[in-house]
């Protein structure tokens, strides 16, 4: 077993060092359970969020044993990279790589726990949604592509917000570890195509694809078609995975 541990939190190595066996069985309040699962734990004074990313089939141990970071590194790693270049995240903790027999089986994250709700609730499955929390957050990403980030999953669940006393909002933005960075701000295409991640809901989807256009100073009616474009193709995609798995069930034997 790896483990690499944050200097600032040295006082944690004996939990962490037995994480992997306590994940399960320790008291800690499950998070997300789903291809991924997140819990949350207390230890030493200190609330932690562990992600246990989803165990790994043979070829991805033999890429991630010899020639690429799992997913556990990339998220520590880049929740740094993130801070340096201004954008607020969780405090990174710890990442375990769990081995057998040589090869890498399952990675765990740990990170500082954030109290701060998901704006997905307050955008999504609400009749009206919160337009200046909607503005707030196109405008955060427009600022993460000019910093040369396009984040791997912005779905809004991966927005933790507040609400300031001047009524402006604040981000800590989690789920980072398929993220990409570039020196510099990266093409219209790449941005309009990283915009197809964030929601479903097409009223919400314009509005905020229209205002990252504006801060753009792009044309908002060309941008909003484009961005439509890949969000209609990744719908196709997601469906047509969907009408596979039902027919893989409905020809599998028994």
């Amino acid at each position: 077993m790896k483990i690499h541990i944050n200097r600032n939190f040295d006082f944690l190595s004996e939990w962490l060092s037995e994480l992997p066996l306590r994940f399960d069985v320790e008291g800690g309040k499950t998070l997300h359970d789903g291809r991924n699962v997140v819990r949350c734990f207390e230890e030493g004074g200190v609330r932690l969020v562990v992600k246990r990313f989803k165990p790994v089939n043979f070829i991805q141990q033999i890429a991630y044993t010899f020639f690429c970071r799992t997913k556990a590194e990339k998220a520590y790693r880049f929740a740094r990279i993130f801070q340096e270049r201004g954008f607020d995240t969780p405090a990174s903790v710890a990442y375990i790589e769990d081995y057998r027999w040589g090869l890498f089986r399952i990675g765990y994250f740990v990170s500082l726990y954030c109290e701060n709700p998901p704006a997905f609730p307050a955008l999504v499955p609400v009749e009206h949604y919160d337009e200046q929390l909607a503005q707030s957050l196109a405008e955060l990403i427009c600022r993460m592509h000019l910093k040369g980030i396009l984040h791997g999953d912005l779905n809004f669940g991966n927005f933790l917000y507040r609400k300031m006393e001047d009524g402006r909002y604040t981000f800590t933005i989690i789920d980072t570890n398929r993220s990409r960075f570039m020196e510099h701000c990266p093409d219209e295409e790449s941005c309009l195509y990283n915009l197809r991640t964030m929601t479903h809901r097409r009223d919400l989807f314009c509005y905020m694809v229209r205002e990252y256009a504006k801060l753009r100073e792009w044309n908002p009616d060309e941008t909003e078609q484009k961005a439509l474009h890949y969000l209609e193709k990744l719908e196709l995609k997601h469906k047509r995975k969907e009408q596979w798995k039902k027919l893989k069930r409905h020809c599998s034997p028994g």
